[in-house]
């Protein structure tokens, strides 16, 4: 139990003074809402995503929920509930005892209102169950099952085949043409698809049922080419999420170059393209930008989706939680964009703002780090700190010899010379933590007993934006849960 920071209320930890600024992830620490596709409808902001479920050992093996937030406040965010179960599909019910994980849990989704219904769009893993349809009168649900995307023959696209089959064992990827990860949106009166894994395609679907598609007139096929040019420095993996801002088509999608892991986007004048590449919007643990060769944090598939609110752009997209456990997390992050009106690639942070900082003098979860590295400097698997649930609280854990976990950034405007840092550890064992700033400069240390579970220390802090680190020595198997400054 936090008695320090925190009370508890409705089996969730609630900070005594609410946030004043957004952190990631933004949902509640025990949530796991991956591939998150956001869109406003009238005064909210709508969340759907994937479920991972804490503790299981394959992704998406949720039902599918929605979350909300009002767009003048993105801090407070609610659970809409579960929106669409799994078993509503006819192809799961049939392959719900199937050992294959692919065959039995829903993939990323994404919604679009057409006239005063929204149409649900998802897919089964890599099962070859093509793409399905649900319907709801409410962004909110229930959903209903619709039916397949399907050709005018009744044909469903991808014409059932698995993404991969197993011949002798090894995985042989049929990745052209492949229905993965739908992404829709209707515009000038036509609604259009967008997949595709290891490529990007586009279809038209008919408006009359939502799911029978439509050649197009100018190639005369009911598949567009691939729309991602194969010339990007980062190359498309899948994940495509498209959104028609300010009058321009922004396609948005996961890639990677060499072991760095972004969302990257592409714009064009017209839902068809062609499009152009234009860069990174964020990069996980900031891998490959920025100079950076490697991340900061774990790397993994992400995915996610632009908005827009009050004049400001957000990006969706989902960390990894680096745990035995794929939990991903869903995060946001503001984007500027250059004098030509692109967008500049986001750094990878523990807030959403892109300028500023957090305020210091206000209790964090540990949950809330953007940098988890081994004494080497690197976030390497089984080596690096990652998160984990414990008592329905997310903490830092794997905390081994010279350990580091950071948070970018914290303003100290208005701090004294000295502070008082507390932090709350975890089953502890007697060592210390240094505590440093920006470039890795020593500003304090907190010695650390078995006795308690609060430490404190004094750290000299100078005013100003920096980033935080915690290096840990000798406090194997402890648990990093929250910290907080103070004046001296």
């Amino acid at each position: 139990m936090l008695k320090l920071f925190f009370k508890q209320t409705e089996n969730k930890y609630d900070l005594e003074v609410p946030p004043i600024n957004l952190t990631n992830p933004y949902l509640p620490s025990n949530v796991y809402i991956p591939d998150g596709e956001p869109h406003v409808y009238g005064n909210r902001v709508y969340l759907y995503g994937s479920h991972d479920l804490p503790g299981t050992h394959f992704p998406c093996e949720g039902d599918y929920q929605c979350w909300s937030a009002p767009v003048d406040d993105l801090n407070h965010w609610r659970n809409e509930g579960t929106i669409y179960r799994r078993l509503q599909d006819p192809f799961i019910r049939q392959h719900q005892h199937d050992r294959r994980p692919f065959s039995k849990y829903l993939f990323a989704p994404d919604v679009v209102q057409v006239d005063s219904r929204w149409y649900l769009y998802y897919g089964v893993g890599m099962s070859g169950a093509g793409i399905g349809v649900a319907v709801a009168d409410s962004p909110t649900g229930p959903f209903k099952y619709l039916g397949r995307v399907v050709y005018p023959d009744g044909t469903p696209l991808g014409h059932g085949r698995p993404l991969f089959t197993m011949p002798l064992g090894f995985p042989i990827f049929h990745k052209r043409g492949y229905p993965y990860d739908p992404a829709v949106i209707y515009t000038g009166g036509h609604l259009f698809l967008y997949f595709g894994y290891g490529h990007c395609y586009l279809a038209e679907l008919s408006t009359t049922d939502m799911r029978t598609l439509i050649k197009s007139p100018a190639t005369g096929q009911y598949v567009s080419p691939d729309l991602i040019p194969h010339a990007a420095p980062w190359r498309m993996q899948n994940a495509p999420s498209i959104r028609q801002l300010d009058g321009h088509f922004y396609l948005t999608y996961y890639a990677k170059k060499g072991p760095n892991n972004a969302l990257c986007y592409a714009t064009s004048d017209q839902p068809a393209g062609p499009f152009r590449f234009q860069g990174v919007l964020v990069s996980l643990g900031d891998g490959g930008i920025f100079g950076n060769e490697r991340g900061t944090a774990y790397q993994g598939n992400t995915h996610g989706g632009l908005f827009q609110v009050n004049g400001r752009y957000y990006q969706s997209f989902h960390r990894q939680t680096g745990g035995p456990c794929p939990n991903r997390q869903a995060c946001l992050v503001e984007l500027q964009c250059d004098q030509a009106g692109r967008f500049l690639p986001a750094h990878f942070t523990s807030q959403v703002r892109s300028s500023g900082g957090l305020p210091w003098a206000q209790t964090y979860m540990a949950n809330t780090a953007c940098v988890l590295l081994d004494r080497h400097g690197r976030c390497h698997k089984h080596r690096a700190p990652y998160f984990a649930l414990q008592n329905n609280q997310q903490v830092v854990t794997n905390l081994r010899e010279g350990s580091q976990v950071g948070f970018k950034y914290l303003d100290f405007t208005g701090a004294s010379e000295k502070q008082t840092v507390t932090v709350e550890i975890a089953n502890s064992r007697p060592g210390e933590i240094n505590v440093l700033i920006d470039d890795k400069k020593r500003v304090g240390t907190i010695k650390v007993t078995t006795r308690q579970r609060r430490f404190t220390g004094t750290t000299t802090i100078p005013a100003g934006r920096h980033a935080l680190y915690f290096e840990f020595h000798g406090l194997q198997h402890a648990q990093f849960v929250a910290f907080r400054f103070s004046l001296d």
